[in-house]
């Protein structure tokens, strides 16, 4: 008896100090996971410019510029050119589209011959734009032409492909084609993603090389259920659709073109709950680019003979400004042009890019502030400034693989690093020089 008791005795003395250790250990981490300062990461606020002009003759290549928002200072603020998609400029690599996740840019690109043959190289160019760098590529089926990107999930997004006449089902971490959609597209270039469906653009034209001009066929919007990748329906739309976007409830919103003669624009609402057309908007012009701002207003791009901003209501289905009263100039700068490209930042003011298509380095962004059209800021950017988004990049240490997510296969990545020291470890999450539980923490307080 005495025996069993000194046994029971000397196990629970020896196993004390693990005990302590390992409370110790539990109460450091919790410590460090209720801590509001650890793991705090840096926020940038930061504009993304696709500078799209490619020329040979003066060694142009199309590029990426950043443009930091949180520095008030013009010139600081705007990092031009940090990348390129090729330093070939005999490829004419174009970068057409944009669409941002988290710290990644997904960047459509391909090259154009000037010899009228198909596109080669396509692809999707992934741009880490915390590191500011190219992490990756997906291929394209050559002579497809990718237009635009909706990034579905983390692990899913769908591209148009105009020369394909097809949309493309990608899978991000394999970067991979998992499907093609076909059937229901004619030249599909806009996208825009609302209710778990996904709706495509289809200008439908084609150059006839014979009679040298466009022939333009019956518009349509196609519908795609993002869950299944079934094509849903097909709505009949006027001539020539383009742009398309969604006020992010219920309506989704096309902009025809017209075929840039005798037949001008319309605007198109769409009912995403039935998919079906609530008002076609007579437009007296062929518009140009337009955007949607929080308030459901649409402005819009006036014609070269009808230049200046016009603005719809979407809610009250009615003109605050038609083309008889357009914007023509910034309040405060009649002199700065108000043309160009138009993107609504999440403070509700309107970025306009404008860019310089010769070549000459008069390429910018201009800020107006929309209460009473005021210039607010002018940025000078790159050859071709057109294509633009808005990114909150937060620093992702965490993220090892560089995948744009932080998940179970970044903390294998860590383990395989526990014990090692010295800089510049992937796996060090803190900085420290030293790879241990610590990074295991903050990985796993990303998840």
């Amino acid at each position: 008896m005495n025996t069993v008791f000194f046994s029971r005795r000397h196990f629970l003395s020896a196993s004390r100090p693990k005990l302590y250790s390992l409370l110790l250990i539990s109460a450091l981490l919790f410590t460090l996971l209720m801590s509001p300062s650890f793991g705090q990461t840096e926020v940038q606020d930061l504009a993304v410019v696709i500078n799209a002009l490619t020329h040979p003759d003066l060694n142009i290549t199309a590029s990426l510029s950043l443009i930091d928002l949180m520095e008030p200072n013009e010139r600081r603020a705007v990092d031009n050119e940090i990348l390129h998609f090729s330093n070939e400029v005999l490829q004419r690599r174009r970068a057409v589209g944009l669409a941002i996740r988290g710290h990644l840019a997904y960047i459509p690109t391909f090259n154009l011959p000037v010899t009228g043959a198909p596109s080669n190289g396509d692809s999707i160019f992934i741009v880490n734009l915390e590191a500011r760098e190219i992490v990756g590529e997906i291929p394209i089926q050559e002579g497809a032409t990718p237009q635009q990107v909706a990034l579905i999930n983390d692990e899913k997004l769908y591209v148009t492909c105009a020369a394909a006449h097809e949309v493309h089902v990608i899978d991000i971490p394999n970067r991979s084609t998992t499907k093609v959609l076909t059937g229901s597209f004619n030249k599909p270039t806009g996208i825009t993603l609302l209710n778990g469906k996904a709706y495509v653009s289809n200008p439908a034209w084609e150059w006839d090389p014979e009679a040298s001009k466009t022939i333009y066929y019956d518009s349509r919007v196609t519908v795609i259920d993002t869950e299944t990748d079934i094509i849903l329906k097909s709505i009949p739309v006027p001539t020539n659709a383009s742009g398309i976007v969604n006020d992010g409830e219920s309506t989704v919103i096309v902009k025809t073109t017209g075929n840039y003669n005798d037949i001008l624009g319309h605007l198109v609402l769409i009912d995403a709950a039935t998919d079906e057309i609530i008002k076609t908007v007579k437009l007296k012009l062929t518009p140009g680019s337009f955007a949607l701002n929080s308030e459901k207003q649409l402005f819009i791009q006036g014609s070269w003979q009808k230049p200046g901003l016009l603005i719809y209501d979407i809610a009250a289905q009615d003109w605050i400004r038609d083309d008889d009263d357009p914007i023509t100039n910034f309040s405060n700068d009649p002199d700065a042009s108000v043309s160009g490209g138009l993107t609504f930042a999440p403070d509700g003011s309107l970025y306009i890019t404008q860019p310089d298509w010769t070549g000459g380095g008069q390429d910018y962004v201009r800020v107006m502030d929309v209460m009473d059209a005021s210039l607010l800021q002018t940025y000078h950017v790159g050859p071709g400034a057109s294509i633009f988004a808005f990114a909150q990049v937060i620093s992702r240490r965490e993220d090892l693989n560089n995948d744009g997510i932080v998940n179970i296969s970044d903390l294998v990545i860590a383990a395989r690093f526990l014990g090692d020291q010295g800089p510049g470890i992937i796996a060090d999450v803190n900085g420290d020089e030293v790879v241990n539980i610590l990074d295991l923490v903050l990985i796993g307080q990303a998840l």
